[in-house]
């Protein structure tokens, strides 16, 4: 009797997060992993890096709201309309992204996102105080830009460590959220006292985001897979495991997007904390 694994999919034909699978009963196979080698730590330090840079420009205009304000000439109602703008772009495109990312190389996604916030928000600064309605599209696209890191880096992450490690790693990853969110606040008021000028602040992170696409392009693999054949079938989350060839792993197409909203619509933690 043929008691070997079944042979699985090339790494380049899986599916990340909501991929369809079925598990036929049969026993399962217990397969000894390695630990995560340095590159693997150094990856997840640029992805926390860039994680940083993600949440201080999200935070710059808080901290120079008042001078954003009197330079436009904007009223109050307008002014809380830079923030809303921002969310609600990012909201409506992280779920676009996250399809995206199942079907495509999340590397160029990233690389893509990286360059397109930084430089929309290195543009903004150059804005005259005539065309403040340019101001506004500009944050609505930094929304989307930054919706693409979010949804995207935490699966690279998840994929390069195995459960005991993974949940460290994506602590570690989301505690940049609050320290990126702080940084941002004080680098925008600090560049704005030192400097006089307000659009100083958002020259900053541009060149932050530019290092960190160096860093992007350098060290993280175009594919990041599973470290033995036998966990290459796992989700993201790690609860599909490799059954045995008896008898055996079937792995359907991939899943439309409709079929992604309602997975994630399953899980309560996930529906609370967004």
């Amino acid at each position: 009797e043929n008691t070997g694994l079944q042979s699985l999919p090339h790494p380049e034909e899986q599916n990340y997060g909501a991929t369809a699978a079925h598990v036929r009963q049969g026993p399962f196979v217990s397969v000894s992993r390695n630990g995560p080698a340095k590159r693997d730590y150094l990856i997840a330090a640029v992805l926390c890096y860039a994680n940083l840079i993600n949440f201080m420009d999200w935070f710059i205009v808080p901290g120079i709201l008042l001078d954003i304000q009197k330079y436009f000439k904007l009223s109050d109602g307008d002014t809380g309309l830079l923030q809303t703008v921002f969310i609600l772009c990012y909201m409506l495109a992280a779920p676009v992204f996250g399809y995206l990312s199942d079907r495509y190389n999340r590397k160029i996604i990233l690389g893509t996102g990286i360059f397109f916030w930084s430089g929309v928000t290195l543009g903004s600064s150059f804005i005259s105080e005539l065309y403040y309605w340019i101001f506004f599209l500009s944050r609505g696209l930094v929304g989307i830009g930054t919706a693409s890191y979010s949804t995207i880096a935490p699966t690279i992450i998840a994929d390069m460590f195995e459960e005991g490690k993974r949940t460290t790693m994506l602590s570690v990853f989301y505690i940049f959220i609050p320290v990126g969110s702080g940084l941002g606040y004080v680098l925008a008021a600090g560049m704005a006292d030192v400097t006089g000028d307000w659009h100083w602040a958002f020259r900053i992170t541009p060149c932050m985001g530019g290092l960190a696409l160096v860093l992007l392009i350098l060290l993280v693999p175009h594919r990041t897979q599973r470290r033995t054949a036998a966990h290459r079938a796992l989700s993201i989350s790690g609860t599909i495991r490799v059954a045995a060839e008896k008898p055996g792993v079937h792995r359907t197409g991939k899943t439309t997007w409709c079929q992604d909203i309602m997975s994630l619509a399953k899980k309560c933690n996930f529906i609370c904390n967004s």
